[in-house]
């Protein structure tokens, strides 16, 4: 039986702590009698297993006085013994220990260790907590550290949040895995140690890399939201620093501006990934992987980080054919019960629009794709959070063809041979006559869009958006002004495609149409277009005989009556066992028109048989 199996994990933690009692109440009490030798017990503990006092010791070369100042700090969160001697002190306040009480049984000189140029203040291992006067304010130690002197080592506090472990995954290749671990160890041994930056556009791909990366040095990856941290870049890093060296781990960032100032700052092994190489004061060592991997997005699916992580752990676990079809389907199913999913099946080729509206169309596609491109890489989402959405407003009759274009969007967007799903809301059934309901609506419905990358399509844009009541006269002015704030604002907000429709152009403010990145209008289609849709109604394998399009285009119908009509006459050739004539679209235009309540047109309907 070894040595280390004779005394369990936890009691090798247990001792530890004992022994920090022992050192706390011999300096608490005057330093009389011979001083407990801490740093030899220590290292025989540690010979035996980890032993988080140890370790935190080492890591930040914790001695002689500031070590015992660091442990001062810490007395209430090291066990009963050690919180009680330190509550005992007269010059103790709330059972912690302060200034005042360090220089009266360590000397005036301790309080060195304490300023904010020292070790304890720039790692992070002790905290001053805001009061009145130096002497008498308390010292803390962050929880996260805690758990490290108790053997159990996790992000502090203020990082909890924000950093997300990552664990090691299918997709990465050998070789680059191997490429990339000797680049770090390299990058290790230069002067001013390089961070390593991955010339990837993947976060997943780059995250699968740095993970295997580092777990082939023995050391943890943990990647970084810095929109989750209000605090200055300096005291990110010093946090990150402490807590990523008690965690031995590795940090992975994706580059932009956040990312420029923290690789200056961090002295953890640092991998940022994106198309630019960092702008950093320190020394860039470029990593160009050689080998394909699978990758989850691409710029028109811009996934949150968690929704990504998840699909990959699904996937790699064998449960999902495709990384992207998992991350689409758990992600979006948030989305039910809130909209109604359309499956896109429009291509460009079904749509059928002027020139102009067709342009429109096909760059609202490739702003929503590169945009991931314009906003992180290159920089814009950096300079102003204003104004990023891409929101649309489609208008025009019924018919006219703005789902339909809706759906080619969507088609569009979805990565080679998919496409991004669609979800209709209909704006008039979720706006409600109680204050505060709508709004609560519209974020349920845009919180759970934005981690599925789903193009939204809001129906009757009219009930949010129409002439603003500028003459308020009562909180129920108040409020519909408010609604329509607040949707504006996070339709702006927005990271995906959304898409607002409306019948009544005329009815909409025109201060808001400046809030729209797109606005297309969907004409009457004249009788050029009428014939042009007429041509493309019919699919393929449908059979049809000696249809007159030259007749049929003299309907004034928009495209999605002449669909309709369309059908119905396939249903009808096909009860007579035959292809489509004209007078099967005769009998299913006098229904169609006769639904609108329009006067028959019976000299153009004879015409057509």
């Amino acid at each position: 039986m070894s040595r280390a199996e004779i005394i369990p994990a936890e009691a090798l933690q247990t001792k530890a702590l004992e022994l920090a009692a022992a050192r706390i109440t011999w300096v608490l009490g005057a330093q009389q009698g011979a001083p407990p030798d801490l740093d030899a017990e220590l290292r025989q503990l540690a010979a035996l297993g980890p032993v988080g006092l140890a370790e935190v010791f080492l890591r930040f070369g914790l001695a002689g006085r500031m070590r015992d100042v660091f442990l001062l700090a810490a007395a209430p969160d090291l066990g009963a013994a050690a919180a009680a001697a330190i509550a005992a002190h007269p010059l103790a306040l709330q059972g912690r220990a302060t200034p005042g009480l360090v220089a009266h049984v360590l000397g005036a000189g301790a309080l060195e260790a304490l300023a904010p140029q020292g070790l304890l203040a720039q790692a992070g291992l002790v905290d001053l907590v805001p009061g009145t006067g130096l002497a008498q304010r308390l010292l803390a130690v962050d929880t996260g550290l805690i758990h490290a002197l108790h053997g159990h080592a996790q992000p502090g506090e203020a990082l909890a949040h924000a950093l997300t472990a990552l664990h090691d995954a299918k997709g990465a290749p050998d070789a680059d895995r191997d490429r990339l671990s000797k680049a770090l160890i390299a990058a290790r041994k230069q002067p001013g140690f390089p961070l390593i930056h991955l010339r990837l556009e993947d976060r997943l791909t780059a995250e699968r890399l740095a993970t295997a990366a580092l777990g082939w040095l023995g050391l943890r990856a943990f990647a970084l939201d810095p929109d989750a941290i209000d605090l200055p870049p300096a005291r990110i890093a010093s946090m990150l620093n402490r807590d990523l060296v008690l965690l031995k781990a590795g940090l992975v960032l994706s580059s932009g501006a956040t990312a420029d100032v923290l690789a200056d700052l961090v002295t953890v092994p640092l991998l940022i990934w994106g198309r630019e190489t960092p702008a950093t004061r320190r020394p860039v060592a470029e990593f160009q992987p050689e080998e394909g991997m699978d990758t989850l997005q691409g710029d028109s699916l811009r996934l949150s980080p968690t929704a990504q992580r998840d699909a990959v752990a699904t996937y790699d676990l064998g449960l999902a054919p495709s990384i992207w079809a998992t991350a689409r389907t758990r992600a979006a199913r948030s989305l039910d019960g809130l909209a109604q999913r359309i499956e896109p099946q429009a291509s460009w080729d079904d749509l059928v629009l002027p020139d102009g509206q067709t342009g429109l169309l096909r760059q609202l596609a490739a702003f929503q794709k590169h945009r991931g491109q314009v906003l992180d890489d290159w920089g814009f989402r950096a300079k102003s959070a204003r104004g990023l959405g891409l929101a649309a407003l489609f208008s025009g009759p019924s018919g006219t063809g703005k789902t339909m274009a809706a759906e080619v969007v969507a088609t569009t967007l979805g990565p080679e041979g998919e496409a991004a799903d669609l979800y209709r809301v209909d704006l008039s059934a979720i706006v409600s006559k109680y204050i505060g309901e709508t709004e609560k609506n519209m974020a349920r419905i845009f919180d759970a869009a934005e981690n599925s990358g789903v193009v939204l399509l809001f129906d009757e844009g009219e009930a949010l958006f129409g002439k603003r009541t500028t003459d308020v006269k009562d909180s129920l002015d108040r409020h519909a002004n408010t609604e329509t704030a607040y949707l504006l604002q996070r339709l702006e907000a927005y990271s995906g495609c959304a898409i607002v429709t409306t019948n009544l152009r005329a009815t909409v403010d025109e201060a808001f149409l400046r809030r729209f990145r797109f606005i297309l209008d969907f004409p009457f289609p004249d009788a050029a277009l009428r014939m042009r849709i007429w041509r493309v109604v019919f699919p393929q394998q449908m059979p049809v005989e000696a249809l007159d399009y030259q007749a049929l285009s003299k309907l004034a119908l928009a495209g999605g009556h002449i669909r309709s009509i369309a059908i119905s006459a396939a249903f009808l050739a096909a009860g007579e066992g035959g292809p489509v004539r004209m007078s099967h679209i005769a009998m299913a235009a006098r229904a169609e028109i006769g639904k609108l309540g329009k006067p028959l047109p019976e000299g153009q309907l004879r015409a057509l048989g």
